[in-house]
């Protein structure tokens, strides 16, 4: 093993949070012990089909090696928060994959004040179940016209389940604001509309390394690499 054992305590909100629900908040502990998990020659699988995400948690975990789900992995989410959902897919590979390797999942939305926290955990099919990005960026950028505040934010849930069953959570948020219009030709999903506080650029305008030296999924695979001892 990597390091030694180490104890993560673990708040109970106060309110309701865009990660994890309410009910997600009650049901867990309020501390608990973990050892690190990570052990050289080790792999991490990614539970997810999306492509973006694979290329962007790939270059975020540096050496280590990465693999992804198998062609037409695409369990349905059934989950009212971004760790309910990213439970869900990590649990739909774990028996499918080796005893030796790590199952990953990521589940991300966007949160809107203006719009009471929509699309929320439905940011992906926000336009409809075959919506395109544009879709879903072009039916926020209509909900969001005369409203003042324009306020919102990125949020990542990271579920680890290890070959012995552990399972460790990250999470990572980024706020900001939504746009007028679409800015910026790099990115997925809503990077060309949000625009970070720390930024007059949107995602879609920053490079890569930028991006993921502030994102929400950057922010939670950070942590994530820290609480398996990996980084």
């Amino acid at each position: 093993m990597i390091g030694g054992p180490t104890v993560a305590v673990r708040a109970r909100p106060k309110g309701p949070h865009p990660i994890t629900s309410r009910r997600d908040a009650d049901s867990r502990p309020e501390a608990f012990a973990l050892r690190y998990l990570w052990e050289p020659g080790m792999k991490i699988i990614l539970a997810t089909g999306n492509k973006d995400k694979v290329r962007e948690l790939q270059v975020l975990f540096g050496d280590v090696p990465v693999g992804v789900a198998p062609e037409g992995f695409d369990p349905e989410e059934t989950g009212t928060s971004l760790f309910q959902n990213a439970r869900i897919k990590a649990e739909a590979l774990r028996a499918d994959v080796p005893d030796d390797v790590i199952v990953m999942a990521d589940d991300s939305g966007l949160f809107v004040h203006a719009l009471d926290g929509r699309p929320g955990v439905y940011s992906s099919r926000y336009a409809g179940p075959d919506a395109t990005y544009a879709d879903n960026c072009n039916l926020l950028i209509r909900e969001m016209e005369g409203r003042d505040n324009r306020g919102a934010a990125f949020g990542c849930c990271l579920v680890a389940l290890a070959p012995g069953g552990q399972m460790l959570i990250a999470n990572g948020v980024l706020p900001g604001e939504i746009t007028h219009e679409a800015q910026g030709d790099d990115g997925f999903g809503y990077d060309p509309v949000f625009r970070p506080l720390s930024d007059s650029r949107t995602l879609a305008q920053m490079t890569r390394d930028e991006k993921s030296a502030i994102s929400h999924r950057g922010r939670a695979a950070r942590s994530m690499a820290h609480l398996l001892g990996i980084a």
